[in-house]
């Protein structure tokens, strides 16, 4: 072999070696990086584990040090961090403020104290997943209490007894601000109302007012207006007939906000949005504010199902919001009963349906019990009408179905 050739084969061989090389190499640093990666594995689950899944009445485990909040799409302007030793909930798709009182104090209607915590909510029937909800200790407010609260405004006055024992009954809300100041009501004095919204800033390029605006009213300092002076923001909606009698209700009304007056003149004055629950229309009507009591209770007794009617007054389910048919559990609704019938603030019905035909198929005529439905409770009460929430549902109820205080 000439030497030319000699020079080609060893070429050949130190490439082949060369290759060789590369291939374990790459293999060396593959078998490394396969090694290395179940330790990573193992070691990012300590960073990303969630906290346990507290158990129902318990509340979460309080924060080792403060959180940052993830950013996410919300209508609330939530914080951005929460402090160490803060007892937080990040809201998921589906939560309700009933549904985390329910799991973290055994008790849905304790909303009102969860909602108070979080001044950043505005209105308690909206949050959003990725919300962070303070989940604060319970402070419940006790007959004790209160009967000392009625001796000392009302000296002489009989207390409220506790029972046997000594154990006070702790008393919870049944209603947020949002459900007192912003609900709908029948009325038949809406003729009565003379004070109204007549303009605004924007004169007739605004229709619609909301939070901060500022609008005009049709009354001033001859007819006794004052700065100051608040009032309350009525829209009539439509008349309404009773489902069954087909009897005149009267006006159905909603709430949109609150007005309070900042500067008056002879006969018009200024005023400005302070509360807004909806949109507030030039026409639409003001009467004087009047705060509202939050109806309260000590408890929260299953319906019987399967009770007889007895000899407490009853009325019918007469109107729906948002002119609903057919309602469930939390739809606000109105009955045909109001102060003249014994309804007050906190009243609990039983919602049922009266069955109308008996077995077709027998001769002999026989009364069925009534289907119990549900139950609701008052927080908004006029002359012959009344507001209330559904609080418990076994089926859906209709408008016509009647009502029983209980």
């Amino acid at each position: 072999m000439n030497k030319a050739g000699l020079k080609l084969l060893f070429g050949i061989m130190a490439c082949l070696l060369l290759i060789g090389s590369g291939i374990s190499y790459a293999q060396e640093q593959t078998q490394q990086q396969n090694a290395e990666e179940p330790q990573a594995k193992t070691a990012a689950p300590p960073q990303a584990q969630a906290s346990p899944q507290p158990k129902s009445g318990e509340l979460p485990p309080p924060l080792e040090a403060e959180m940052t909040v993830a950013e996410h799409w919300s209508k609330n302007p939530y914080p951005k961090t929460v402090a160490a030793g803060a007892r937080v909930h990040i809201v998921e798709r589906g939560d309700t403020l009933w549904d985390l009182a329910q799991r973290y104090y055994n008790n849905p209607f304790l909303w009102p104290q969860i909602w108070d915590a979080n001044k950043y909510i505005p209105n308690a029937h909206w949050i959003y997943p990725g919300d962070p909800v303070i989940i604060p200790p319970l402070t419940p407010i006790s007959e004790e209490k209160l009967a000392q609260e009625t001796a000392t405004e009302q000296p002489g006055t009989a207390a409220p007894s506790t029972n046997a024992g000594g154990n006070a009954k702790k008393m919870y809300p049944i209603a947020l601000d949002v459900d007192l100041y912003c609900s709908g009501f029948i009325t038949k004095h809406s003729d009565d109302w003379k004070l109204r919204i007549i303009g605004n800033e924007e004169n007739t390029e605004k229709v619609a007012q909301s939070l901060f605006d500022i609008v005009y009213i049709n009354q001033g300092e001859a007819e006794g207006i004052s700065p100051g002076d608040e009032f309350t923001a009525l829209h009539v909606v439509r008349s309404l007939e009773h489902p069954v009698t087909l009897r005149p209700l009267g006006d159905y009304v909603i709430q949109t906000g609150r007005i309070k007056v900042v500067a008056t003149q002879e006969h018009t004055a200024t005023a400005q949005v302070t509360y807004s629950c909806d949109a507030t229309l030039n026409g639409d009507y003001l009467v004087p504010f009047q705060p509202k009591e939050v109806p309260m209770l000590s408890d929260l007794p299953p319906v019987d199902r399967f009770s007889q009617e007895g000899p407490n007054a009853k009325g019918y389910l007469v109107f729906a919001k948002d002119d609903l048919g057919t309602v469930g559990q939390f739809h606000e609704v109105q009955i045909d009963m109001g102060a003249n019938e014994g309804v007050v603030p906190g009243t609990r019905l039983i919602l049922y349906r009266s069955h109308e035909k008996t077995y077709e198929e027998t001769t002999q005529e026989q009364e069925l019990p009534r289907r119990v439905l549900g139950e609701m409770v008052v927080f908004n009460v006029q002359e012959d009408t009344a507001t209330g929430r559904i609080i418990q549902m076994y089926d859906f109820a209709e408008v016509g179905d009647k009502v029983e205080i209980r």
